[in-house]
């Protein structure tokens, strides 16, 4: 018979035995990663680069391959999970070879990504730059065919040949998912970032982010396309589009969980003189919870065509149902843009809030517009959308319009015409009384123009049941360009209503129990410590 010292004893011996396991199967599971290295000194290369051989092992930051094609050709034949093929720091890269570029390798995968980056040579004198990947003929600079689990950091891909239109720094086609392009120059190509699912039948790229990176001087487009939980954050684009009103700097075309933060935009689609004329951010198709917050888009005074706005979420395709449920613009800096500085339709669900807008540009404009832009019957119809808390100084046009759909909040938003434009207007709303539910603790200056397109004055705007608690005032902004309140005296501060405001400001800071109108809550502490500042 057992006793109770024995079976404890093996017990004791079985958890060993089952903890040893665990450690073996864990230590076959995770091998030792391989780092290989490249190094080639083509024109535009630091003064001190040594370049490797091909010859070479490459697995020595002191003898590393030369080329770009040994390093890709590696890649789609032998690269092994949790791999890196690193560029050194410095060097200069001719990717001119091959037309495609194409990256693949089954093994990577979202658990043990492969990585393409950059490393810092051993001849180096600590005044190096990111590798040059540089191609002087029309092509791509990495094409991704469906696989996923890749890793591109640090690196500077350039095309002083892509005239062809067919040119693009990252060609994302086919279901490949799970990667990250962060601190990546882009210059020069048709296309920065092309991101295209299945062509045949539907497939989506999942999980793919964009970040820190400098996306410029790209002819068709800054980036392009589509996917789920796509994430473009912290980067810079500049100068990118043919000159029409059909190129952009970030154009997204459909799918789900989509964010843009805290990007900065600039200089869309340049004509022939050198000014904007497309739409800087603009997505179309069916887009379920896509986020746009904390951007910065902005134009020089006199060099925006009103073709040239700021965000446009909108139906533009014919024969396919467009609609965006769950939008939510809000935080955003839009200055000096064209015709409209934030515009969507079909949208449902939707909050526009935060926003601070500046326009300067001597032509008529709208602040913010949901208007009815599908013509074909088959896209949805905007409902329930909330315009609230945003802050316009503009010099022309109408402040806040909507005129599409029903069940719409239009509550407060601090707004000073700081023109003299007769035709100007506080609201463009032209719907039927029972399409809007809330319109009220708006705050609007102006000197000439109406209140409303419906009422020439607030007087006759409240005849109608809407804003009992509006006023008719200057919101007391710093300036025509710094939408805080210039003191706590200002007419905006606790304006806001206090039950519809949004439950923050543009900074992130807490609204107190009585919001101000506008994008920024006065706090009596901070904003007079701050207030000389300049804005963001």
């Amino acid at each position: 018979m057992k006793t109770k010292r024995s079976v404890g004893f093996t017990l004791a011996c079985l958890s060993l035995f089952l903890f040893l396991a665990v450690i073996y199967q864990h230590s076959q599971a995770a091998p030792t990663a391989t780092t290989y290295y490249v190094c080639d000194c083509q024109p535009g290369a630091d003064g001190d680069c040594a370049a490797g051989n091909d010859a070479n092992a490459g697995t020595d930051p002191a003898a590393p391959w030369q080329t770009y094609e040994k390093a890709r050709t590696f890649y789609n034949s032998s690269i092994a999970a949790g791999d890196e093929i690193l560029f050194c720091q410095g060097g200069a890269h001719d990717i001119s070879s091959n037309p495609d570029n194409i990256w693949s390798a089954t093994s990577c995968t979202a658990g043990q990504p492969c990585t393409i980056a950059d490393y810092t040579p051993p001849w180096a004198s600590g005044d190096e730059s990111r590798p040059i990947l540089q191609r002087s003929n029309d092509g791509h600079g990495f094409d991704l065919l469906n696989d996923s689990g890749h890793i591109f950091q640090n690196l500077d891909i350039r095309c002083t040949g892509c005239a062809g239109g067919g040119g693009w720094a990252f060609f994302i086609v086919e279901d490949a998912d799970d990667i990250l392009i962060d601190n990546v120059r882009m210059d020069g190509f048709t296309i920065g970032v092309h991101l295209r699912g299945c062509v045949a039948t539907w497939c989506s790229n999942d999980r793919v982010t964009i970040r820190n990176s400098q996306i410029t001087n790209n002819s068709g487009q800054g980036f392009l396309g589509s996917g789920t939980d796509l994430l473009i954050e912290n980067n810079y684009f500049e100068n990118n589009g043919d000159g029409t009103v059909f190129a952009h700097n970030i154009y997204v075309a459909g799918n789900s969980r989509v964010t843009i933060r805290n990007n900065e935009l600039y200089r869309a689609s340049l004509d022939g003189s050198g000014n904007c004329n497309g739409v800087s951010l603009v997505g179309h198709g069916a887009i379920n919870d896509l986020l746009i917050e904390g951007n910065t888009i902005h134009e020089d005074v006199g060099k925006a065509n009103q073709t040239c706005w700021g965000i446009a979420i909108a139906p533009s395709y014919g024969g396919t149902a467009e609609s965006y449920n769950n939008l939510i613009i809000r935080g955003n800096r839009v200055e000096n843009v064209g015709n409209v500085s934030i515009a969507t339709g079909s949208c449902v669900d939707c909050f526009i809030e935060n926003n601070v807008i500046v326009q300067q540009q001597s032509f008529g404009t709208t602040s913010v517009a949901i208007r009815p832009f599908g013509t074909n019957g088959e896209d949805a119809v905007s409902s329930n959308v909330t315009v609230r808390n945003n802050s316009i100084a503009t010099t022309t046009g109408v402040g806040i319009e909507v005129n599409e759909g029903s069940g719409h909040t239009i509550v407060s938003n601090a707004i000073q015409m700081t023109g003299s434009d007769v035709n100007w207007n506080c609201f463009d709303m032209s719907l039927p009384a029972s399409s809007y539910d809330v319109i009220d603790y708006n705050v609007c200056g102006f000197n000439t123009g109406s209140w409303a397109t419906t009422a020439a004055n607030l007087a006759a705007w409240q005849t109608q049941g809407w804003g009992a608690n509006a006023i008719a005032a200057a919101p007391g902004f710093v300036s025509g360009t710094d939408l805080r309140a210039g003191s706590e005296t200002a007419v905006l501060v606790n304006a806001g209503s206090p039950t519809l405001s949004s439950l923050m400001d543009f900074n992130g800071d807490v609204r107190d129990a009585q919001p101000d109108a506008g994008a920024y809550e006065w706090h009596p502490l901070t904003e007079k410590l701050f207030l000389p500042l300049a804005v963001k």
